[in-house]
């Protein structure tokens, strides 16, 4: 079983550890996920928490921005930090020798940073420009536009990286009050996945991090996100682009919604499955011939916020009208009548046969761990997956996808040329 040998302790502080051995190979994976993601970002100040994130890899009060450098690629690792709408995370992957050094440093990344002003404008400039590449993305244009739609008024409204306005206006001092107010133990998981001994990581974590405190840390709370209520379109003109990028999409579901499972069943049917199995592509693209690139989804962006459904089409401008309303045809479809037989057992194969590719390395057991601790999965989850994806049938898929699915109060999204657009 891939999760023998775990173990959870939780540190007077509220710091929480969870620890899952596995000797197969001389490396581990040390990873720290902090509460505190674009979720915590003043409304006013989008980008901030993925900023920060970036910055703690340039210097803490023990460590440079080369040292760290050097000593990750001393010990043949690799170090990278990551920042979503629930937490921020920081990752490093090194040889089993190499933890004692590793823990100190993601420790001091941790709680001690020093955010040196001369390293946060080379930092900034990096995330204008990439948000300025993503503007090229018409996939991530449409992403953004119908995130501003269905989560409006809160900071998850925004893309991570915030936007080009909110960047330039952040300041060195934003980021360090941003630590000193969301970084804490009591909203910190460590989690370590490898070959050691579990009372040796307990040992140091409590040498590195027993005695962190941070009495100014507070929570936001930022808006509940509420489903629309009427049906809302948006336009982009994307000049120079010769096709036109549509997507569908609502609020969604969070992870611990008790349809989860017979939602993503309906997903695998109806759009985020392979090709040949799944309605959307099967019938848009591969049938009709009008799509380039076509899915849906609504489980994957899951979490402890709602997450969103989306029907994604890229077409050329002379069939977007059929493209859109074939999207909602096979939407409305499923809604009426369900999945064929044929349909069900495919989804439910690509299900649990895909399911296993989920563990396969240290780092693919921590992202497991951390959705178990903060979702309250079964502890013998790994067993009982395909047992419930199984259970499902065609009835289920079919009520799910009436109460989950709305093919009347949905935002519409259009980016491309500009005789493409509605008008």
């Amino acid at each position: 079983m891939v999760l023998d040998g775990f173990r959870r302790r939780v540190w007077d502080n509220g710091l929480v550890l969870l620890t899952c051995r596995n000797d197969r190979l001389p490396v581990v994976s040390v990873n720290a996920f902090i509460l505190s993601g674009t979720d915590q970002n003043p409304l006013a100040q989008p980008g901030l928490a993925a900023l920060a994130s970036r910055m703690l890899e340039e210097g803490t009060a023990r460590y440079r921005a080369d040292d760290i450098s050097r000593l990750v690629e001393d010990a043949g690792g690799n170090l990278s930090t990551f920042c979503q709408p629930e937490l921020t995370g920081i990752s490093l992957h090194l040889r089993d020798r190499d933890l004692p050094e590793g823990l100190d440093l993601l420790a001091q990344m941790l709680s001690r940073p020093t955010f040196p002003r001369q390293r946060f404008g080379l930092e900034r400039e990096k995330a204008l420009t990439r948000l300025e590449a993503l503007e090229d993305d018409p996939q991530v244009v449409v992403s953004n536009l119908l995130n501003r739609e269905i989560y409006q008024g809160g900071p998850l409204q925004f893309p991570s990286l915030g936007t080009t306005a909110s960047v330039k206006r952040l300041r060195i001092e934003d980021v360090r009050e941003f630590h000193r107010l969301r970084y804490a133990p009591e909203n910190t998981i460590l989690v370590v996945v490898g070959d050691f001994g579990n009372a040796r990581v307990a040992d140091l974590v409590d040498r590195c991090l027993g005695s962190w405190r941070n009495g100014r840390y507070r929570r936001s709370r930022p808006p509940a996100p509420r489903r629309q209520r009427a049906p809302r379109l948006r336009q982009r003109v994307l000049e120079g682009r010769e096709q036109v990028h549509v997507c569908l999409g609502h609020l969604g579901v969070t992870r611990d919604d008790p349809d989860f499972y017979a939602l993503q069943v309906m997903d695998a049917v109806l759009g985020s499955g392979p090709g040949f199995s799944s309605r959307i592509p099967r019938e848009l693209r591969d049938g009709r011939g009008l799509a380039y690139t076509t899915y849906s989804d609504l489980t994957g962006s899951a979490g402890r916020y709602p997450g969103r459904f989306l029907a994604y089409i890229c077409t050329s401008p002379a069939n977007r009208e059929a493209a859109v309303n074939g999207l909602l045809g096979e939407v409305e479809s499923l809604i009426e009548y369900g999945p064929t037989e044929k349909e069900l057992v495919l989804a439910q194969n690509y299900l649990t046969g895909s399911f296993v590719f989920g563990f396969q390395s240290n780092a693919h057991v921590a992202r497991f761990l951390i959705r178990a601790e903060l979702f309250g999965l079964d502890p013998d989850f790994i067993r009982l997956y395909p047992k419930w994806i199984r259970a499902v049938d065609a009835e289920e898929v079919r009520r799910v996808a009436r109460l989950h699915l709305d093919t009347v109060n949905f935002t519409t999204i259009i980016a491309g040329p500009e005789y493409a657009c509605i008008r």
